[in-house]
């Protein structure tokens, strides 16, 4: 509306939908065994556990510069250093555009040995590991949607994420069909300020009762979008 100089009363928002049964099914006997996968990190360390769901950090994404990899990893070292958090941090997907600088980054930080990459992982892994960490990061520069925010909250997983573009609307906090003002399901971050995504985090890995208040509003928010919902928009819309 603000680029292009239309009516807001013109305007109807169609959300994208989420298929909340997609999660790769996990067996409770299954459920506190160790990763199987491979973590190629900048130390010598090539393959993790994550025997302990409470010691690890988590962004699942292209690493490039718009993702705000880089505030990640500062915000990381802010942890380590003014908290003494036991956690690593996990960067799961492919390298992207300005990978270089991200690389250069993590390889000069004084925690690179806490810094784990995977490179490409399936989305069975990518479910596995949602599941297994204490915060997913997603504090990113801009969002179409954000879907890897719901990923993270339909299995139970609280987020950290930007207060920017789709984000907010996407993280809104309801019950029911009311909207619970000032609140949302997950934290929400100034992307371009790293002791503030560091703060955050903190609050969520120190405060139990606030953890398990934003994992129960993330799974809530997630029943919000469904492709069924999606549908019956486009068809109320059409049938206008």
């Amino acid at each position: 509306m603000k680029l292009y100089g239309v009516a807001e009363q013109k305007i109807d928002v169609v959300y994208e939908g989420y298929d909340f049964n997609f999660q790769f099914p996990i067996s409770p006997s299954k459920a506190d065994q160790p990763w199987a996968g491979n973590f190629q990190s900048i130390s010598n360390d090539k393959i993790f556990n994550l025997k302990n769901k409470n010691k690890y950090l988590l962004f699942v994404g292209r690493l490039e510069e718009r993702k705000n990899i880089l505030g990640i990893i500062e915000a990381f070292e802010i942890l380590k250093e003014k908290y003494q958090i036991p956690h690593k941090l996990v960067l799961a997907g492919m390298s992207g555009y300005g990978y270089d600088k991200i690389k250069f980054k993590i390889q000069n930080s004084k925690f690179k040995a806490d810094i784990l990459e995977t490179g490409y992982i399936s989305d069975e892994e990518k479910f596995e590991l949602m599941r297994k960490v204490d915060v997913f990061l997603f504090p990113t520069f801009y969002e179409g949607f954000g879907i890897p925010v719901l990923e993270a909250q339909s299995v139970g997983t609280p987020v950290v994420a930007g207060n920017n573009s789709s984000i907010p609307e996407v993280v809104l906090a309801k019950r029911g069909s009311v909207e619970l003002e000032g609140q949302k399901s997950a934290l929400l971050v100034d992307v371009n300020n790293a002791e503030e995504i560091a703060e955050v985090t903190y609050k969520l890995i120190s405060d139990n009762d606030l953890r398990e208040k934003i994992i129960q509003m993330g799974l809530e928010n997630v029943k919000r979008f469904s492709w069924e919902k999606c549908a019956f928009s486009i068809a109320k819309l059409l049938n206008k």
